[in-house]
């Protein structure tokens, strides 16, 4: 759905008067803040800061409470053109149908950074307690600064061309707080079976908490009875789990089980690792619904094929890359987009000495993440030569650090995608090798490759982009 596809109240067609409203709501689960201001009200040498007092408005959010606000507008102009609203994109759902509202009322609606209003709030207060009303008036002078000054104090605002895109990006926190659970719940069996079966690990190496792990240990939840199971049994049940390679050391298990330094009769420690056991299929299932469902919500977004024709793709990447970025048209050039990607240097510094440089701690992790990952996947052996792999083998070559080299590698992903959305032309892997200067290899397919799923997990705000398994470690048959 679009904006355009929404009704709009009879004054969208009339005039703007002479006078602009500018309107600051700060979007709540119960209630929400509105603070609208006249632009007079700004003129300091008339009104000082008279605005850091206007009144504001309490509403609930309903469909009264939108009456109400409708009414309190009104009381200004009738005109919904007279008024540029803004607020945050917090709140998830419970703003949605206030924005939506709003649209088909026929307002012109900006969407603010959250980190913008708090800065602002930062340099207008101090270390002043944030209050709702505080913020509603604060967006109201921002919408101020920004049609009349413009970007002051970097503020960045979002237009709302796809409401559906709210949505989204309330999906993908949505498989950020799944993902940390499932991450949760096999650490906590890999500790348990550390207790129960410490020697299992000698044999599942990459984790024993995998799938065909966990297969055998539901059929075999203690090492006394895989120590008493017969070879053929347990070698049919590794083989039904695709663990083909497992399935061939199968007289080596059941010989690790008899031996096992196991603490037995700890019947606490069985209970939970079943009960874990049994949690793990119901919310992996989840996982896959969730991840499915995002492909749809993507499928007929116009940035979605652009992102996709990038060497290594994935949905999850894709649904996130489309959440964070929104409009492209809110960034000026693709400096202020990598930025805001999370892929920028910082240099800290002393007067004429430079201590060092790393990567700056703003921007949307995210998306750093996304870009960082990818830059990891493309390296895997199993991934074919690309641009963005021989750009980070010169700057390896060069004597620059493997991590290093990755995070700009992760930073001319950013540059390429910025490219790419801003002509909405797909990736041509041809032009960006001569545009690098690079042959082009003989023999190679240019396509693009679907990234394993079961490796795109770093979508966890605290969780570091480079922090995911070894790819050489990877065991096909887990």
């Amino acid at each position: 759905m679009t904006t355009q596809s929404l009704s709009r109240s009879d004054n969208s067609n009339s005039p703007p008067s002479n006078e602009r409203i500018y309107v600051g709501i700060d979007v709540g689960y119960k209630e929400h803040v509105v603070a609208a201001i006249k632009m007079t009200t700004f003129n300091v040498s008339s009104h000082q800061d008279s605005w850091k007092r206007a009144k504001t408005l309490h509403f609930t959010s309903d469909a009264g409470g939108f009456k109400q606000l409708r009414r309190y507008l009104d009381k200004l102009s009738t005109n919904s053109l007279d008024f540029l609203i803004l607020l945050e994109p917090t709140g998830g759902y419970y703003g949605m149908t206030l924005l939506m509202y709003l649209i088909s009322e026929g307002y012109k609606l900006l969407q603010v950074e959250n980190k913008a209003v708090k800065d602002y709030r930062e340099k207008i207060f101090g270390s002043e307690t944030k209050t709702d009303d505080t913020d509603a008036r604060l967006m109201a002078r921002m919408g101020f600064l920004h049609e009349l000054v413009g970007e002051e104090f970097s503020i960045q605002p979002v237009h709302l061309t796809h409401p559906d895109d709210a949505a989204l990006k309330v999906m993908v926190r949505d498989l950020v707080k799944l993902q940390k659970e499932i991450t949760r719940r096999l650490n906590q069996l890999q500790q348990v079976i550390a207790v129960t079966f410490p020697e299992l690990k000698a044999v599942f190496i990459s984790s024993t908490a995998s799938k065909s792990a966990r297969a055998l240990l539901e059929r075999y939840p203690s090492p006394q009875e895989l120590g008493e199971a017969k070879s053929e049994e347990v070698k049919e049940l590794l083989w039904s789990a695709h663990a083909y390679k497992h399935a061939k050391r199968a007289d080596e298990l059941i010989g690790l089980a008899k031996s096992s330094a196991g603490l037995k009769a700890m019947t606490h420690h069985q209970w939970r690792q079943g009960w874990i056991i049994k949690q793990l299929p119901i919310l992996e299932e989840a996982r896959k619904e969730l991840v499915e469902q995002l492909s749809r919500a993507i499928a007929s977004h116009p940035y979605a094929p652009i992102i996709e024709s990038l060497p290594i793709k994935s949905p999850i990447w894709t649904a996130t890359l489309i959440a964070v970025i929104g409009n492209l048209d809110r960034f000026q050039n693709y400096a202020e987009f990598k930025a805001y990607m999370g892929w920028y240097p910082k240099v800290a510094q002393s007067g004429s000495s430079v201590y060092h440089t790393g990567l700056a701690k703003h921007g949307v992790r995210l998306t750093r993440n996304v870009l960082g990952q990818m830059s990891v996947l493309l390296l895997a052996p199993t991934i074919r030569t690309t641009p963005f792999r021989e750009f980070y083998e010169k700057l390896v070559a060069r004597g620059m650090k493997p991590a290093t080299a990755k995070g700009h590698m992760a930073g001319k992903l950013a540059v390429v995608l910025y490219g790419m959305l801003k002509t909405m032309k797909p990736y041509d892997e041809r032009k960006h090798r001569k545009d690098m200067g690079l042959p082009e290899p003989e023999g190679v397919i240019l396509t693009t490759v679907e990234a394993p799923d079961d490796l795109v997990k770093v979508l966890d705000d605290e969780t570091d982009a480079f922090e995911i398994t070894d790819l050489d470690d990877i065991d096909p048959s887990e």
